[in-house]
């Protein structure tokens, strides 16, 4: 049980209609991940319980997330929901009511007047989480300085070497996003041509799989486990020794066993089965599968139980195994699933992965991305501008890339 579910007033009370329940229930995994207390009733509104006033604790809770879609807005019981917050704070000074709009649509009535959190043409669970949470906050101040603006005009600086392209050299009108070197922002690289610095760690990873093992790679989030997801999935059909089906799978986006179970069946164009009648599918029809997950957290929470990860346990033992696992996680698997120290039995992934760190980068692979990027572009940053890139991104390639993709784009404003 967590601590927001013992807290009598919780943060955030998510306000949806039924056909938004995934996007609701993903709204209150990220938040509940995040340290905030939620209140949904999909997880809170248990057997026995009055309908009323459970609904009514709902409001109580200090701020109110809605859904935002028509179907939100044309459903007959989400009005009083979102209209108590509203009554609560018309003015919005203590941002009562924060919609998030999933679907392209304008806001009409009283909506229309709230700033909301928009998800329109989001498709990546890490940019969506993102641009959650900073809506949460008070203020909108980054985590990194800035470029200063006054080293963009220069055109020598005191090092000849760093010299930077003059204005007239570069592009007089705004290049489109798609000519940016530095995309994606978020999420894993799926085009084969855009891996870096994976080699090493890919080589590892099949000479795993081919040994009979499965992998697990931990490392904090953005560290580009996720592309390399994408680039296993690429290179399987080349790189395996016994042919298996590449399946990635983002579990951010599955909430339930069952929802899991249908996925892979979809996949496979096989009759939907669970549990134990899956894996005798799995044996009688010979599949052989790499299964490749991302976010394997989300098998630690509601909709998920150890019977599942002892499936696939079942499925994974053994060197000629139907299914082999390539696994994302940002803590040992170890920590996660503990309930075999607890019950005295195997832990699930206990001795059937081998877990693999996935380290920050170091200055020199910082700058030998940024090179790689800009080796086809006509701009090229100063050695001022790239000491400083590297020095802000920690060692990590997402914020490395957020903040070279800035960079470009004001060149590209001359």
């Amino acid at each position: 049980m967590t601590n927001a579910a013992l807290s009598p007033e919780r943060d955030f009370f998510i306000s949806y209609t039924r056909s938004d329940r995934p996007w609701a229930e993903w709204i209150g995994w990220i938040l509940e991940a995040a340290g905030y207390s939620v209140f949904i009733d999909a997880w809170d509104f248990r057997p026995g319980a009055n309908f009323v006033t459970e609904m009514d604790k709902g409001t109580r809770c200090r701020q109110t997330i809605a859904v935002l879609s028509q179907a939100y807005l044309d459903a007959r019981y989400t009005k009083s929901e979102w209209a108590a917050a509203f009554a609560d704070d018309p003015q919005g000074d203590g941002r009562k009511l924060i919609p998030v709009r999933i679907e392209d649509f304008d806001p009409s009535g009283l909506l229309k007047s709230i700033v909301y959190v928009d998800f329109v043409g989001v498709t990546s669970s890490e940019v969506a989480t993102e641009r959650l949470l900073q809506a949460l906050k008070e203020r909108g101040k980054p985590t990194t300085p800035p470029i200063f603006p006054g080293e963009l005009n220069l055109e020598v600086t005191a090092d000849p070497s760093s010299e930077r392209k003059k204005p007239e050299q570069q592009p007089r009108f705004p290049v489109p996003d798609s000519f940016n070197p530095f995309l994606p922002l978020s999420g894993g690289l799926e085009d084969p041509s855009r891996f870096f610095n994976c080699k090493s760690s890919l080589n590892h990873i099949f000479e795993l799989l081919n040994s009979g093992s499965s992998v697990a790679l931990i490392g904090r989030r953005n560290m580009g486990k996720s592309s390399t997801l994408w680039a296993v999935k690429h290179l399987a059909s080349e790189r395996l020794q016994v042919p298996r089906n590449p399946i990635r799978l983002n579990l951010a986006m599955i909430f339930s066993e069952q929802e899991f179970y249908e996925y892979l069946c979809k996949a496979l164009n096989m009759k939907i089965t669970y549990g134990t009648q899956f894996i005798r599918a799995i044996y009688r029809q010979n599949f052989k599968l790499l299964l490749l997950l991302d976010n394997l957290e989300r098998m630690k929470q509601e909709g998920f139980t150890y019977k599942i990860r002892q499936e696939l346990r079942v499925l994974a033992e053994g060197s000629d195994a139907p299914l082999k696992l390539v696994l994302t996680a940002r803590r040992s698997l170890d920590y996660l699933f503990p309930e075999g120290y607890i019950d005295g039995q195997t832990s699930p992934f206990e001795g059937i992965t081998v877990e693999l760190h996935v380290p920050s980068w170091s200055a020199d692979t910082c700058r030998d991305f940024i090179s790689s990027r800009l080796a086809s572009s006509s701009v090229q940053f100063s050695n001022q501008e790239i000491a400083q890139l590297v020095s802000n991104s920690d060692g990590n390639p997402q914020k490395l890339t957020r903040a070279c993709h800035a960079l470009y784009t004001q060149y590209c404003e001359f």
